[in-house]
């Protein structure tokens, strides 16, 4: 049965990077996926004279080119790139996203990740987005007494199913991306002002071959992974999910 995702992160590139494998395999299973882009990553260029719409519309330009390899739909809520906190205001913008498309899956960044491979701190626009994500998803998007004001839009409440988070350092679930990992990389390098294939297959090489290493899957992504419903009480009561 199809299923609809929906990815809420940051910035363009967020959704290939952090799971490009497994939207790829989805995608050919015939998933229907959205990605929700929080900012428009105004910020990513190394050009002190780059201007600020040009770099918008450079980096619009690529996700959409990226989003025709998964048959993707793209959403844009404009936050300003860098400077990104887990406000109400954004809290609100995600539930309306999540109650427009319904989706059973949402894959976000794990908020509690600071600092990757011992070389890398997170961005902090990552963990703000995985912060509003989480808070959006519980319990806002099933709540109609939060934000009633969307409830006014036609926007019912809505129970997301599950919720794939990463990267992580909990992980509970492991996609074998081997046989997509060179459309990956293809994937990724779409945002061709952000990545050049060299560096982007050996960098990501890395990340897939220690992210599969606990599983024995020669090239892996890896997320933490919860099961939502209606009651969580209920829920609780049934037992753990079939896996």
């Amino acid at each position: 049965m199809s299923k609809r995702i929906l990815t809420l992160f940051a910035h363009p590139d967020d959704a290939e990077t952090m799971a490009g494998g497994t939207l790829l395999k989805w995608a050919a299973e015939g998933h229907a996926i959205t990605l929700c882009l929080i900012t428009d990553g105004d910020k990513g260029t190394a050009d002190p004279n780059d201007n600020r719409d040009a770099v918008i519309a450079r980096r619009r330009a690529e996700q959409t080119t990226a989003a025709a390899r998964l048959g993707a739909q793209v959403i844009t809520l404009g936050y300003e790139d860098g400077m990104l906190q887990p406000t109400l205001d954004l809290r609100r913008n995600l539930v309306r996203v999540m109650r427009r498309v319904r989706p059973d899956i949402v894959v976000a960044n794990d908020p509690t990740i600071w600092f990757r491979h011992g070389t890398y701190i997170n961005h902090p626009d990552h963990r703000a987005a995985g912060h509003a994500a989480v808070e959006a998803l519980y319990p806002a998007v099933k709540k109609a007494s939060i934000f009633p004001e969307l409830i006014a839009e036609g926007l019912q409440p809505h129970v997301v199913q599950e919720v794939w988070l990463g990267p992580t350092g909990e992980a509970n679930t492991w996609v074998d991306i081997a046989g997509v990992f060179d459309r990956k990389i293809e994937l990724i390098c779409d945002h061709a002002s952000q990545f050049s294939p060299g560096p982007t297959r050996v960098a990501f090489e890395r990340i897939a071959r220690e992210a599969g290493q606990e599983r024995g899957l020669a090239l892996a992504e890896s997320f933490r992974t919860l099961r939502l419903a209606a009651n969580t009480v209920q829920s609780l009561a049934d037992g753990p999910p079939a896996p």
